[in-house]
């Protein structure tokens, strides 16, 4: 079928850069004037057209976990300055994804850090229990008593 100088075959090879704006204006307009007169082209326009979107919010979530994973990383490693901890802070106590990304961090950085038991990451942990409330709080939330004396024992000291 043809509508508006395009075949349905090309069409459907030209879709997905429709979808994604990749098309000069004259193809871009010659694609939506077939759509418009064509029903069975509009379908598959409208189902790439909405796996396009599910795509980019996947990928905005993915790019925000990212981002986020980015922000837990330095705020534990002491790498932020006290008014971007302040910030952070800030959001770990209004967000419950970023409370729980945090929590499930730490769980792993105590684990890994405490089967390495080496006295720097047993200081380093210390440090930031000593520093940051919320962390503080949060590690002392996760850590099972048993767990907590076998840091207590590794790290030789109290706090």
């Amino acid at each position: 079928m043809l509508k508006g100088n395009l075949t349905c075959t090309i069409i459907g090879k030209l879709l997905t850069h429709y979808v994604e704006d990749n098309l000069d204006n004259k193809c871009k307009e010659m694609v939506t004037i077939h759509l418009r007169n064509c029903p069975p082209c509009m379908e598959k326009y409208t189902i790439v057209k909405k796996l396009f979107n599910e795509a980019e919010k996947k990928r905005k979530i993915i790019k925000e976990r990212e981002r986020m994973q980015e922000e837990i990383s330095a705020y534990l490693d002491g790498e932020m300055s006290e008014a971007e901890i302040s910030k952070f802070e800030q959001k770990l106590s209004k967000s419950p994804e970023y409370e729980e990304a945090m929590i499930n961090t730490m769980k792993i950085q105590f684990k890994n850090k405490c089967s390495r038991k080496g006295d720097g990451e047993i200081k380093k942990i210390k440090r930031n229990i000593k520093r940051n409330k919320k962390y503080s709080q949060i590690f002392f939330s996760i850590v099972t008593p048993l767990s907590f004396r076998a840091f207590m024992k590794l790290s030789a000291a109290s706090f």
